[in-house]
């Protein structure tokens, strides 16, 4: 697989260039910004976000608090990765040794184990003792656990610090309720409690914030989305409220694409407000197609992960994404990784049978590693404002508003 990012081509001609400028130039104000955001809002142990870049604006869609894909980076910069995790662990305790890693219950998934393993390895070579179990086994095994003293045993092993890479679709087990060992991230923030809705409120506030010290348009780094509340999409209960607003919301996305001169249609993808895996995700582009909604539409937003009911959905503003990877011609968009806030790198997601307004998260998806040597860290002016080293800083800046939502969700759940 070629590393060379000039494989994937920027399409230039719906580039927002005053946006590009407006960002590198202000790196030591946003630099600045983030440091003292970090001190009041710690950050999460892992994260990765999902962005989108249309040209006009760029923007997270989904934010990973439980991410796979580890298999994925670029295994030439390790040293980076492991760095971060480590300095991630001296914050909280230089104490720490011993590491359990729950996870899925996937048993089968090959991509999954092999992120699993992938992380497992990165953990070890940052100087700790790794053990994994699947959260099944603490479920169903809770003779197993022997919680002397409240401390999570596991078969003789004792963790200093517990990491979830589980998202609790189903909950919390009971026995995570007395264990004194920290749990990162929070269990409550799994997604049995939390909602894409309160996570892109949380990020609509911070980019509110960001955007005046930046003096820009914060619709230029924030996808416009609604709720209705509860849905069932067999009984169409709740779809009348679900065409409301996705009639406003067609409204109010119309009025930018106006404001800016954008000949694109808008259109919306209406998500499961909990759960991930690229379940429950459907595009309409019109009201109509909305209303007229058929039985595979239905049946597929009926259920998301663990064929746990689909009840509620955030309606989230398209966004398209004008990058493609040239040898192929695939739809690409970026996913950006960290530990802590300290961005790590990560790929660009493509798929060969989808356009640049649909989901790229779903079966036959393809991945090409992004090196993040530099290009996250410095911009540079004397480089064209269209380059690698100046495009990843920007995708390294709208990844870290997200994940700064993403603590402050942590934050007050704790």
């Amino acid at each position: 697989m070629t590393k060379n990012l000039s494989n994937v081509e920027y399409l230039k001609p719906f580039a927002n260039e005053d946006l590009h400028f407006n960002i590198i130039s202000k790196q030591n104000l946003i630099e600045k910004w983030f440091r003292n955001q970090w001190t009041k809002y710690p950050p999460p142990f892992y994260s990765s976000i999902d962005i989108r870049n249309s040209g006009f604006k760029i923007a997270p869609v989904d934010t990973n608090l439980f991410p796979a894909g580890f298999n994925n980076l670029d295994k030439e910069l390790e040293f980076l990765y492991i760095s971060a995790i480590q300095h991630f662990m001296e914050r909280i305790s230089p104490e720490i040794s011993k590491i359990l890693l729950i996870t899925e219950d996937h048993t089968r998934n090959k991509f999954y184990i092999s992120s699993i393993e992938a992380l497992k390895s990165l953990i070890k070579k940052s100087g700790f003792d790794v053990n994994e179990t699947k959260l099944i086994d603490l479920s169903l095994n809770l003779k197993s656990l022997n919680q002397k003293n409240n401390l999570l045993n596991v078969n003789g092993f004792i963790p200093d610090i517990i990491i979830l890479n589980n998202d609790l679709s189903d909950g919390a087990p009971k026995s995570f309720e007395h264990i004194k060992q920290p749990i990162l991230p929070n269990k409550n923030i799994g997604w049995n409690n939390r909602s894409k809705t309160d996570h892109f409120e949380y990020y609509s506030d911070i980019t509110d914030n960001f955007s005046r010290l930046l003096e820009i348009d914060s619709w230029l780094i924030a996808p416009y989305f609604r709720n209705c509340g509860e849905i069932d999409f067999q009984t169409k209960q709740g779809e009348e409220c679900l065409i409301y607003n996705a009639k406003k919301l067609f409204h109010i996305i119309q009025e930018k694409y106006d404001e800016y001169g954008i000949t694109e249609k808008p259109y919306i993808m209406i998500k499961a407000d909990s759960g991930t895996y690229g379940m429950g995700i459907i595009m309409i582009n019109d009201i109509d197609s909305l209303k007229n909604l058929n039985r595979k539409q239905r049946t597929k937003m009926s259920k998301i992960k663990g064929g746990n009911k689909l009840n509620s959905v955030i309606l989230q503003e398209g966004i398209y994404s004008y990058e493609k990877f040239k040898p192929t011609n695939h739809v690409a968009e970026p996913v950006i990784y960290s530990f802590g806030h300290n961005l790590v790198g990560g790929f660009y997601r493509m798929h060969d049978l989808k356009n640049n307004s649909e989901n790229l998260n779903s079966p036959g998806m393809s991945f090409h590693p992004i090196p993040f040597k530099e290009a996250c860290l410095s911009p540079n002016l004397n480089e064209t404002i269209f380059s690698d080293t100046n495009k990843f800083y920007i995708y390294g800046v709208i990844a870290r508003l997200a994940i700064l939502a993403a603590s402050k969700e942590i934050y007050n759940t704790e």
